[in-house]
């Protein structure tokens, strides 16, 4: 027998992005039921660091980031052919001035259960199986559940006025509806793997820019060491999957090789893996079209959100879920669904230029020898470093230096030349 249930608001996916969403419309009083494919805790593909932005959207939650659990770290090192310069997080910002290098089994975890405490109806371990359309509309889905979570076992229908799309890189349920990614912009590929260090619990957390192809060209990517603060450290490389004229390697090749690379002041034992490396592909640059339709949103991952500067997908994914809660708790609240339409409006408000910028600096750096061009300029100047840092992690608003006003001059630029390969 199929059990049946209605909602004001179903989220599908429960990650960051919709987690986020989970709890924001919660929290405003909407009926929201949130549907999750496995148990919970469990595993993702990521380098676990998260930036000041970041921790500022958790604590807006209502989390505790300065709780002892959690990794703090203060700063970047930088690090490119034999040279290294370490900066702190600004102070300049209205977040907080340190980020938190947090597992994402932990982190998704403690996501879920503020929507739970939100009020958020939250079933783990159900696979959404279908979108259910009717005359041409979205109703909501059918899934089934293993019963191996908090849901129930066997076959669901969850019917729903608005439906937050949040089932990951692949996205199955968007797909169909129609969404699909742009296939000329890049996407990142990215491995990692937890050792055993001394220094796990640093305060700094390093990426290094030295990943290299067969030929000893500098590849477009990095690799990254993130000390977790619970005897280990996150360790990984991160690359553009299209990149003109360097040889294709697989990021398992690239990894191994990026073992023997990591600076020896970490000390990583390289034995103590835990766990085999996992690695997949991210979808970046607002990639994904369309990002809504008439009674849905897609966030996270689902919708290309990764940041193209540096990887990074757990910031824009709490932005966007909680963009997806205030936009559907309007349109419940004025009975007019056209409402939703100030969702894509608010992203190409926010992020568009930005990503748009990103990708055109992705492509150029994917053409051979640039990056290592950029690197050598960019290590010799902490003013050039600072600029970089600021950029790719987006901390450019309320800047007090120079860092606005060249980011502003970026997006000009980006606009007059042509989006395309």
């Amino acid at each position: 027998m199929t059990m049946r249930l209605s909602t004001e608001v179903l989220v599908i996916g429960a990650g960051p992005a919709g987690a986020a969403a989970a709890h924001w419309a919660a929290e405003s009083g909407r009926m929201v039921v949130l549907l999750e494919r496995e148990a919970m805790p469990r595993e993702r593909i990521c380098g676990d660091a998260l930036t000041p932005k970041a921790v500022g959207h958790l604590a807006e939650m209502g989390i505790d980031v300065t709780n002892s659990d959690f990794h703090q770290h203060h700063g970047l090192r930088m690090t490119a052919h034999g040279q290294s310069i370490e900066l702190r997080w600004p102070t300049d910002h209205d977040h907080p001035n340190h980020g938190l290098v947090i597992r994402r089994r932990v982190l998704d975890n403690l996501l879920v259960e503020h929507a739970l405490g939100a009020g958020a109806q939250v079933w783990t371990g159900v696979e959404v199986t279908e979108p259910i359309i009717e005359h041409g509309h979205l109703r909501g889905c059918r899934a089934v559940g293993s019963g191996c979570g908090s849901g129930p076992e066997g076959e669901i229908e969850v019917r729903a006025r608005f439906v937050v799309i949040a089932d990951g890189p692949l996205s199955p349920f968007g797909r169909a509806l129609g969404t699909a990614r742009t296939r000329t912009y890049a996407q990142g590929v990215a491995m990692r793997a937890y050792f055993s260090s001394p220094r796990h619990d640093d305060d700094i957390i390093e990426s290094v820019f030295d990943l290299r192809d067969s030929a000893g060209e500098q590849l477009p990517g990095y690799g990254w060491i993130f000390p977790v603060g619970d005897g280990t450290v996150n360790t990984g490389v991160g690359l553009l999957s299209h990149h003109h004229g360097n040889d294709p390697q697989s990021i398992r090749e690239l990894f191994d090789k990026w073992l023997n690379q990591i600076p020896k002041a970490w000390e990583v034992d390289i034995d103590s893996i835990e766990g085999p490396p996992e690695g997949g592909r991210l979808p970046m640059g607002a990639s994904v079209r369309p990002r809504s339709g008439p009674n849905w949103v897609v966030v996270g991952d689902a919708a290309g959100s990764v940041n193209p500067f540096n990887g990074d997908g757990v910031e824009p994914a709490l932005s966007n879920g909680r963009l997806a809660a205030s936009v559907i708790d309007r349109a419940i609240s004025t009975g007019d669904g056209l409402e939703l339409r100030q969702y894509e409006k608010q992203l190409v408000s926010k992020y568009d230029h930005y990503y748009r910028l990103g990708r055109l600096a992705t492509k150029a750096l994917g053409r051979p020898g640039l990056m290592r061009r950029f690197t050598l300029l960019g290590i010799q100047s902490r003013v050039l470093t600072e600029l970089v840092m600021r950029i790719s992690t987006n901390l450019v608003n309320n800047d007090a230096g120079g860092t606005e006003s060249v980011y502003e001059i970026g997006k000009v630029i980006a606009r007059l030349i042509p989006d395309r390969d």
